[in-house]
């Protein structure tokens, strides 16, 4: 007896489907691109560490010279001579005292405290003299320090000013950030421009707040999550060409739909096998 020959159709996705390959390929770009650009990103952020780490070998340690050396007739700061060590002679404004909130270090929260120092000529040199910790309600600061009184010589790092959060302005001694450019404002008087120095001694000595820690000389991992990214871009590639490969295995393991013909061949060749069949039953 004839088995019915059963047909295939083909569906909507098998005329399409290219279309959604382009889809593929096309997000397989965008997310390369993305990956490179991430990776480019992180060998920005590398040069600019090394920068920075080559400018505290050179500076960190180096003798401390006349401020009027780096920063005298009217010089504005260079980044390049960032943790360079000045000394400079002048008197702490002990009434002006600063405290910059938000500062962490080893021994946890707390503020960093700039004092002013007014040179002989008139100018104002902002001190950061060392870390204090909160208070133990912890609400507010632990006892803030005292500098010396009447003529000081200090010795200090240079460091660029910082900038304010948006919206964050100074209240009462409280200042959010060391932004030099809103201290002169809050002051009142002619400061130096843009930097500020961080306290290595002075003479006479008083006490201060705890020293900043040197800061750190390592690179980071900026190298290897550069070159991790550009992995993921290739991968992209990868999983692209092994589903496009897949796809196409599965493609040619399918059965071959009949043509016209064939199911033709095959209707004829059923209707005598029925006839057959049949005068074999009349028998």
């Amino acid at each position: 007896m004839s088995t019915p020959i059963q047909t295939s159709h083909s569906q909507s996705g098998d005329v399409s489907g290219w279309r959604r390959w382009v889809v593929y390929v096309f997000l397989t770009l965008v997310f390369a691109a993305a990956c490179i650009a991430l990776g480019a990103w992180q060998f920005d952020r590398r040069a600019q560490t090394i920068t920075e780490i080559k400018r505290i070998e050179n500076n960190y340690s180096a003798t401390a010279v006349p401020i009027e050396d780096v920063l005298g007739g009217g010089q504005t700061f260079d980044s390049a001579q960032s943790w360079r060590p000045v000394h400079i002679s002048g008197t702490y404004r002990a009434q002006d005292q600063m405290l910059v909130r938000n500062r962490t270090s080893d021994s946890g929260p707390g503020y960093e405290i700039l004092t002013p120092l007014v040179t002989a000529n008139g100018s104002v040199f902002i001190v950061d003299r060392g870390w204090i910790g909160r208070n133990e309600s912890g609400d507010g600061p632990d006892a803030i320090p005292a500098p010396p009184a009447g003529d000081v010589q200090v010795v200090a790092r240079l460091r660029p000013s910082e900038h304010s959060p948006l919206g964050q302005s100074i209240a009462g001694n409280l200042a959010p950030t060391i932004d030099v450019p809103l201290l002169t404002q809050h002051w009142g008087v002619p400061v130096y421009p843009d930097v500020y120095g961080l306290l290595v001694s002075e003479n006479p000595s008083a006490q201060a707040g705890e020293p900043l820690a040197k800061p750190s000389t390592s690179e980071g991992n900026h190298l290897s999550y550069a070159f991790q990214w550009l992995a993921f871009a290739v991968l992209g590639f990868i999983a692209l060409a092994w589903g496009i490969r897949r796809e196409k295995k599965i493609r040619q393991s399918e059965p071959t739909q009949p043509t016209t013909k064939s199911l033709r061949r095959a209707s004829d060749a059923n209707v005598e096998d029925d006839i057959v069949d049949a005068a074999i039953r009349h028998r």
